[in-house]
């Protein structure tokens, strides 16, 4: 496992390039209580990275304050066509089907995670 970055710094970098997770599939969610906080790590396959086909990633979000995912048969699992992520007042903010390209949560975003430290590692 390969760390990338985590808070502000992996928010940069995700803008900056360093990886992206449009385009990408999540695989796996996992949702744990541990040390009197919530966490959720989030699996993704990127098979569009350019440095190499099918590199994988997780985004390990501490501390969740608050989260919401929808999924019904009818969609296929899981292709982030879009999303957005941001720092908040109340912590780090990722919405993997946003309702508008905004750079303020929105209550029509779905599928968010807002959490007080995020941490992303290649696999």
């Amino acid at each position: 496992m390969e760390f990338i970055n985590k808070n502000e710094d992996l928010l940069l970098q995700s803008i900056s390039g360093g990886y992206y997770i449009l385009d990408s599939e999540i695989t796996r969610f996992d949702i744990y209580f541990e040390n009197h906080q919530l966490n959720i790590v989030v699996y993704f396959t990127l098979p569009y990275h350019r440095f190499q086909t099918d590199k994988k990633i997780k985004l390990h979000f501490i501390g969740v304050i608050e989260y919401e995912f929808y999924w019904n048969d009818k969609f296929t699992f899981y292709i982030v066509e879009r999303y957005k992520f941001l720092k908040t007042e109340r912590g780090f903010y990722i919405s993997f089907d946003p309702y508008d390209e905004s750079e303020e949560p929105s209550e029509e975003d779905h599928d968010i995670i807002l959490c007080n430290e995020v941490e992303g590692f290649f696999l």
